[in-house]
């Protein structure tokens, strides 16, 4: 088998719809943080996305992978179906850009995103918060600026599509659109 790459947009036939089937029947990604020392990190968390591709997972605000993000926003994300069997057609994705934890109104959206894919965590936030005397996990979004997607039955054996992610207009509510003002 030969590998091949080809460049693609949003809107290149499969690709959407690809990645929208695969992101639907994953839950858990792995985050890939920079280090200090410039080495790697990696930890896996449970995700949601929006229609807009912006994806989030929450986390505590002391773990090494939320400290690292705060000093160096910098990292990529993996996601691909683990029940895939060797020698069958695999599909899987490859995301880059930069994570920030959320506060204020991009906090408020993420939850609401992470409340519709998973039904019990509104649930999970006031048990938790029980428990611990405050919810302490934090929501964290993930914005990618380019995706590589993996899809065999869709694009072929061994074809990887690389695919920049235009920017997105930020939001009136984004924390750092009012610091600006």
């Amino acid at each position: 088998m030969s590998v091949r790459t080809i460049r693609g947009t949003l809107a290149t036939p499969g690709v959407r719809s690809g990645l929208s089937s695969l992101l639907a029947g994953t839950k858990l990604c792995a985050v890939a943080s920079v280090a200090p020392d410039g080495g790697a990190h990696i930890n896996t968390a449970y995700f949601a996305v929006s229609a807009d591709l912006a994806f989030y997972f929450f986390s505590y605000p002391t773990s090494r992978h939320a400290r690292f993000v705060r000093r160096n926003p910098r990292t990529a994300v993996a996601i691909y179906d683990s029940r895939q069997v060797w020698g069958r057609p695999d599909r899987g994705v490859q995301l880059f850009g930069t994570t920030r934890q959320l506060s204020g109104e991009a906090a408020k959206r993420a939850a609401r995103v992470y409340a519709r894919r998973f039904r019990g965590f509104r649930g999970w936030v006031r048990s938790a918060s029980a428990a611990e005397g405050a919810f302490r996990l934090v929501p964290f979004g993930f914005t990618p600026r380019a995706l590589t997607l993996f899809d065999e039955r869709r694009f072929g054996s061994g074809v990887f599509v690389n695919v920049r992610i235009p920017r997105r207009k930020r939001r009136a509510s984004s924390p750092r659109r009012r610091a600006r003002s």
